[in-house]
């Protein structure tokens, strides 16, 4: 390979996408790359160094080299020759992907090639929408970031060279509900628009906050956003709320003065149109548009209002609303705006499951006769079943975006990633029509409801371990989801240059532990959901949920259906899965599961616990092991290893708990406290790795159970042991024998057979007419007729069965022409037995990062 002492960047001047700021940017971030690393680099219109890196306009002349060149927007092609290096991309952002990707092989190659890695490089993107969402909610720990433009510019690169394409500056997020709280004390950015603007003709503004500072704020958004459209990257904007009790909240840190119910739709409109105008590089809007962003459900004439001071500014700017509550009358005034518009729906409640849209929402999650309240009309009420999944939105004629938003519920602290999952998601984000994906950062919601601490924002306590920025520790997840997300079938070099790079001779157990490692809180949050909320649920620093009984009411007793006990929780999918009560009811009752058991889901945790164990170990032996990189992540992966352990555990103690709860055997006890008492020595584990790492007050929230540590979680999991064994004794349950159906009962549980995702031999067409019966055949034998499941992708609904009946060599299913005859697609599952086994097809895969169900879109 040719030894590279100087480079021309050459950009010719015969198309304008070769002119465009972001890729002007994009060269002189290459360029500045090579200098660090020593190498003499220019930007020019005609070749004047040595080595080339030349941006291609002509299509034919890139296709003799690259015949399969991809068309679609945002796509590029990188080819090399000996002299030269050839850059091609569909439109600007194309070629800002393609330079920013030679950038950091340049940077990240050491003592190689300065451009080593595979040739040709063709990628195209499969999400349209990929967005990082950060979250201003705590003055105390949020105004350090906000107002350090070097970490802007570092933090945005970064962005933009793992080809996210839109950053989302979110403000007013802080609180969960605006009326009559006296959670309120943190406000600012709350009601964003006096800490920005000073709005004219109208007499509103925070009393407490000093005018340079206001302007300030709004210099520092102009900043934000000149910068995010410099590097490419849209810029969104999203305001969640709207209004709060203004004069009702004394712990209050600032007071916005002014505003009235009189003048309040009329400021909003007037204060978009000014920010808008004041910041032209705003290319979206995000609202909160039910009654948790200050508006009643209901009050379209608001929204009509703030929607028009939108659609004056006179460019296109995205109406992007947040899918809670979201209803058909809303949907059209954003479209009589004349903007366009996306609905945002949350992609599984407020935490990250696995890369799939759950099958079925919670059966609390469908709507009641009765809504909650008057305000509350929609979001509790008619709309319920969009407040934590998709709804009704992804009908075959819409023409709106849909983007999915993953909440901070899961995993807020501890690193994450997989590429497995990340191209998982990537897949999944254009589900059925979708347009793409936000996620919300780690460490969302630090700082939360006033709880922000100084300096608190970087968790550790331990010298040597934070990052200068604190979102540098999660470099390496960026770089895996943005990049996957792009690109599904990215190279792994693409993400291992920078590993090997921070972690040497462990790099390869630094990755095999984090793929490990990442899958385990978002398997947990999937089949254990005692609460679709994060201001209540956080499986991460986990508020313990009893076997029996004893607490838990307090953490999740608002959201879950009593009895309030672990194997009671809901899952999140129960198309697919059972929670432990149900098996048990299952067991005693001599019927197999043709869903997955909780058992199937201790088995993958323990399979990921192994996993996580062995990365450790295996990096224990290398020359970089104690490198401040590598120990943040195997410390990591090790507390997440504890906690799939600790879950493992409690899933198989909540399967002998619920037998023992339905029959009251008191023997059913020896194996619960058996696998209770493991569940605590792996929470153990956890609290022991991370006691002298991270702060022992880890706040997202002022409640208990969103604070703390894995330390402080210990106490109650210890109580519970000691309530379990007081059982033994008789105490509150009677001593009953077992009789024959509880002993078959237990002999099936002792012998579980797994449940089996595989792909059957399936026939279907992938695509259908709406009116037209739809066929299903599975060829092969079994021990009974399969199942065939199935359900227009419309969540508001329910999922129909139907047994296949014999055809030829195997079985045939038939979903009805009037079923079709709907504006939504087809999704569809089948369940079956073999060898005394269940089957479920497709299922999922061992790495759990595909659809477990077919989809058939409408012709």
């Amino acid at each position: 390979m040719t030894t590279i002492s100087a480079v021309t960047i050459l950009l010719p001047e015969n198309d304008p996408r070769f002119s465009a700021a972001p890729v002007r940017w994009a060269a002189k971030e290459l360029a500045q790359v090579l200098v660090r690393r020593d190498i003499p680099a220019e930007i020019a219109a005609a070749a004047g160094r040595e080595f080339v890196v030349e941006a291609v306009a002509d299509v034919d002349r890139m296709a003799g080299y690259i015949p399969t060149l991809p068309t679609s927007a945002e796509s590029f092609a990188i080819h090399r020759l000996d002299d030269r290096i050839l850059v091609w991309g569909s439109d600007s952002r194309g070629l800002v992907y393609a330079l920013t990707e030679l950038a950091d092989r340049a940077r990240f190659s050491g003592d190689q090639d300065l451009f080593s890695g595979s040739f040709p490089v063709v990628e195209t993107p499969a999400a349209r929408i990929r967005s990082m969402a950060k979250l201003f909610c705590s003055e105390e720990e949020d105004k350090v970031w906000f107002y350090d433009r070097q970490q802007w510019r570092d933090y945005l690169t970064m962005l933009a060279s793992n080809r996210f394409n839109r950053f989302s500056l979110t403000l007013g997020m802080g609180y969960n509900y605006p009326y009559h709280n006296p959670w309120i004390t943190d406000v600012y950015f709350y009601f964003p628009y006096p800490f920005l603007i000073d709005v004219p003709g109208y007499d509103v503004d925070v009393r407490e906050l000093p005018r340079e500072e206001r302007d300030t704020n709004l210099d520092m958004l102009k900043f934000i956003a000149r910068e995010a459209a410099a590097r490419g990257l849209e810029f969104q904007l999203a305001l969640w709320t709207q209004r709060y009790d203004f004069n009702d909240v004394p712990r209050a840190n600032y007071t916005v003065r002014g505003v009235t119910n009189d003048n309040l739709a009329p400021y909003c409109r007037d204060a978009l149109t000014q920010l808008l105008r004041e910041v032209p590089e705003i290319t979206g809007l995000t609202f909160r548009v039910h009654v948790e962003g200050g508006i009643a459900e209901g009050e379209y004439g608001f929204w009509r209002e703030a929607f028009a001071g939108v659609a004056v500014v006179g460019r296109p700017i995205e109406i992007d609303m947040h899918g809670k509550g979201l209803d058909h009358t809303m949907l059209q005034i954003a479209r009589e705006s004349g903007m366009p518009f996306a609905a945002s729906p949350k992609y599984l409640a407020e935490h990250m499951g696995p890369p799939y849209h759950q099958s079925t929402i919670r059966d609390r999650e469908y709507p009641p006769e009765v809504a909650r309240s008057e305000r509350e009309k929609l979001s509790e009420g008619s709309r319920k079943f969009l407040r934590y999944s998709y709804g009704d939105l992804l009908t075959k004629d819409k023409d709106y975006k849909v983007i999915y938003r993953i909440w901070a519920g899961t995993q807020r602290v501890l690193l994450w990633g997989d590429p497995a999952f990340a191209a998982g998601y990537g897949k999944s984000s254009m589900f059925a029509g979708s347009d793409g994906v936000e996620w919300c950062e780690p460490q969302s919601f630090k700082g939360r409801m006033g709880t922000g601490i100084p300096g608190g924002r970087f968790n550790y306590q331990k010298h040597g371990l934070p990052t200068r920025y604190d979102w540098q520790k999660y470099e390496y997840q960026y770089r895996v989801w943005g990049r996957l997300l792009y690109f599904p079938d990215a190279p792994r070099e693409s993400w291992m240059r920078y590993l090997q790079h921070e972690c040497g001779d462990a790099t390869e157990a630094c990755a095999t532990g984090l793929s490990w490692a990442s899958r385990v809180l978002p398997l947990i949050s999937l089949t254990h959901g005692p609460s679709a909320s994060n201001n209540h649920y956080w499986p991460e620093i986990y508020t313990n949920l009893p076997l029996i009984e004893g607490t838990g009411q307090r953490a999740y007793g608002f959201d879950m259906d009593g009895p309030v006990r672990f194997g009671n929780a809901p899952t999140f999918d129960s198309a697919l899965f059972a929670n432990p009560r149900e098996y048990a009811e299952l067991l005693l009752i001599g019927k197999p599961s043709h869903r997955y058991t909780p058992l199937d889901v201790a088995d993958w945790l323990e399979t990921m616990a192994k996993g996580c164990e062995q990365a450790v170990l295996a990096a224990k032996g290398t020359a970089a092991f104690a490198k401040p990189a590598v120990q943040r992540i195997l410390a990591d992966v090790e507390i997440c290893g504890a906690i799939a352990r600790f879950f493992a555990e409690k899933f198989r103690a909540s399967c002998w708990a619920e037998l023992f709860v339905a029959t009251k055997v008191t023997r059913l006890l020896e194996p619960v406290l058996d696998h209770a008492r493991r569940s605590v020595m792996a929470w153990e584990t956890a609290a022991n790795v991370s006691r002298d790492l991270y702060h022992d007050d880890l706040t997202f929230g002022p409640q208990s159970w969103l604070r703390g540590s894995w330390q402080s979680r210990l106490p109650e999991m210890r109580a519970e042991i000691l309530d379990l064994e007081s059982l033994r004794g008789g105490g509150k349950y009677e001593t009953v024998e077992a009789n024959r159906e509880i002993d078959a009962a237990i002999a099936a549980l002792t012998a579980h057979k797994p449940v089996v995702g595989e792909a059957m031999n399936v026939e279907a067409a992938p695509r259908f007419a709406a009116g037209q019966p739809f066929m299903v055949h599975v060829a092969g034998d079994g021990d009974e007729a399969p199942v065939l499941h199935y359900r227009h992708i419309n969540q508001a609904e329910r999922w129909k069965a139907t047994t296949m009946s014999r055809n030829g060599r195997g079985y045939a299913g038939v979903i009805p022409g009037d079923y079709t005859n709907s504006r939504f697609h087809l999704q569809y599952f089948i369940s079956a037995r073999r060898g005394g086994q269940a089957v479920l097809s497709p299922g999922l895969n061992d790495d759990l990062a595909n659809e477990p169900y077919y989809t058939a879109l409408q012709e």
